[in-house]
């Protein structure tokens, strides 16, 4: 990489503090960085109005003493000074400028407006909130993980279409560079030199104003040998294994650009989950005519009175295993209640650590933050509980340990959760359950799950089931609602889920996980191992 591309490089990474931040991962704390970018260009505009004040003070000087001698030019200068001393307007004009005119140019001089604008600047970046190097990261990230699961046209996106949503929001040929070096960084060699490639031509329509085009050359060139070398050891190991049947070649040990170009020219679902979720979160439909003929809407009162003038609005998305959308469970009230109890709550989501001795750590594989809400903490909370209850027919009090409080996630740039399992017991060994708490024990494992929609996301955030091949898109108001286990006691691993990376917009959910012990008479086990 040339000088002048490093150059930029540690500028701007000086810029950032060299800690650790989590403001990428909510909108709710996107927003009010928006608003703090707000004060700094402030700042920077009180800064350039004060400059341009000085500048034009200095210009009026330069301008004035240009038209006293714009027309007494001669070739001796002796005699032009002596003209000019000679002419009472000149010698006036020449006191005016040094006595008068100067002490203003002095004044405006000797002023630091500089230092007073670094104070303010560093009050402003002493903020908890100011974006730190993990946000860049992270920002970087979301770019190309929304990318990749939308199959986004990279020439498209830098120019701010987002699936046909075309914005106002454009990245420059130094943002493409960047983009490029964290591909590169992450073995995506393939796809970093596409970024670099669209920087170079961007490079070349902004006149190397960002960056220069032959720097980014550079860069494209090692990324393309880098890109070569790790296709051929793939193709040796391939090629070494090729005659014996009994070994196949990993996965895991495929360049991750040759695993992704192999999956979208096969287009083969049905072992790789991983697949079949970006799928999903492109809207590509993975049901059989047969299956979608299956479905259906209906109400439902589950003959309670509560229910009568109000039944339930339910929507089947599949029928194995099951799992339902229930409509307009939520009213506007209700949604801007939980969201304003919450967002001063919310925290960087965890999850179940998998080093010995720690019981959580902050998640890679969930970009969100979130908050959790007791029933007593507001009487409305009460009532949504008991509506849960009465929609689903199980109990979900959680002071009697019949169901966890209630979780609200936040999700920021490019905001995802992997595709995962939402019971926390089944599959676990003997040992791992014993350093459990007896509590937790108690209570059971997670029969079922009540996810609230808090708003509508404009593209992207769909709830996918890889293995169930649905995907539930978010409409506030609603819920979507499955059993995490079977009747028998086991977990269903069908019911693997994930959050779909929000492309555009944000997204705001809440969740209810009904524990397994008090649901013995509401949903009693049955022997039958495939029910």
């Amino acid at each position: 990489m040339g000088d002048y591309a490093i150059r930029q490089i540690v500028y701007v990474t000086m810029l950032i503090i060299q800690v650790s931040g989590d403001m990428h991962s909510a909108s709710a704390d996107l927003a009010s960085i928006f608003q703090m970018e707000q004060q700094v260009n402030n700042v920077l505009s009180e800064l350039v109005s004060q400059t341009e004040t000085k500048l034009g003070i200095i210009r009026q000087y330069l301008k004035e003493y240009e038209q006293s001698v714009i027309n007494e030019t001669m070739d001796d200068k002796n005699e032009f000074m002596e003209r000019l001393a000679g002419n009472p307007i000149h010698a006036y004009r020449l006191m005016k400028r040094l006595y008068f005119d100067w002490q203003l140019i002095e004044k405006e001089i000797k002023t630091d407006n500089w230092q007073s604008t670094l104070i303010k600047l560093e009050e402003v970046r002493n903020n908890e909130k100011f974006p730190k190097e993990e946000d860049f990261l992270g920002a970087t990230s979301a770019l190309v993980r929304l990318q990749d699961t939308y199959e986004l046209n990279i020439t498209e996106l830098v120019r701010g279409n987002l699936r046909g949503r075309q914005t106002h929001a454009e990245l420059t040929a130094l943002d493409c560079l960047f983009m490029g070096k964290h591909a590169f960084d992450e073995g995506a060699y393939a796809r970093a030199v596409e970024w670099l490639e669209e920087s170079y031509i961007l490079a070349g329509l902004e006149n190397n104003q960002t960056i220069r085009q032959d720097h980014i050359m550079e860069v494209i060139q090692q990324a393309i040998d880098k890109h070569d070398e790790a296709l051929h050891e793939a193709q040796q190991r391939m090629a070494v294994l090729s005659d014996t049947k009994s070994f196949r070649l990993p996965l895991k040990e495929k360049p991750a650009v040759l695993q992704r170009n192999e999956m979208i020219r096969s287009r083969k679902y049905d072992k790789d989950d991983a697949a079949k979720f970006n799928a999903l979160c492109r809207g590509e439909s993975l049901l059989s005519e047969e299956i979608l003929g299956q479905l259906k809407c209906w109400y439902e009162t589950h003959k309670e009175p509560y229910l009568f003038l109000m039944p339930i609005k339910i929507e089947q998305n599949s029928i194995r295993p099951a799992i339902y959308t229930f409509h307009d469970v939520l009213n506007d009230l209700e949604i801007e209640t939980i969201k304003e109890l919450a967002t001063p709550l919310l925290a960087r989501a965890k999850v179940l650590a998998k080093q010995a001795g720690s019981k959580t750590t902050v998640s890679n594989v969930r970009t969100s933050k979130t908050a959790w809400l007791e029933d007593k903490l507001h009487p409305m909370l009460h009532r949504i509980s008991q509506r849960i209850a009465l929609v689903t027919g199980l109990k979900v009090n959680s002071s009697f340990d019949e169901a966890e409080i209630l979780q609200v996630a936040n999700y920021g740039i490019g905001g995802h959760y992997s595709p995962h399992h939402d019971y926390l017991m089944k599959g676990k060994t003997d040992e791992e359950l014993g350093k459990m708490n007896a509590r937790e024990l108690a209570t059971g494992d997670r029969i079922a799950t009540f996810m609230f929609y808090l708003n509508d996301v404009e593209r992207g955030g769909s709830t996918a089931f890889p293995r169930a091949g649905v995907a539930v898109k978010p409409v506030k108001g609603g819920a979507a609602f499955w059993y995490n286990l079977k009747r028998n006691g086991q977990g269903d691993p069908d019911t693997l889920h994930g959050a779909c990376p929000v492309l555009l917009g944000h997204k705001w959910v809440s969740n209810k996980w009904i524990r397994e012990t008090a649901q013995s008479f509401n949903r009693p086990c049955l022997l039958d191992p495939d029910e």
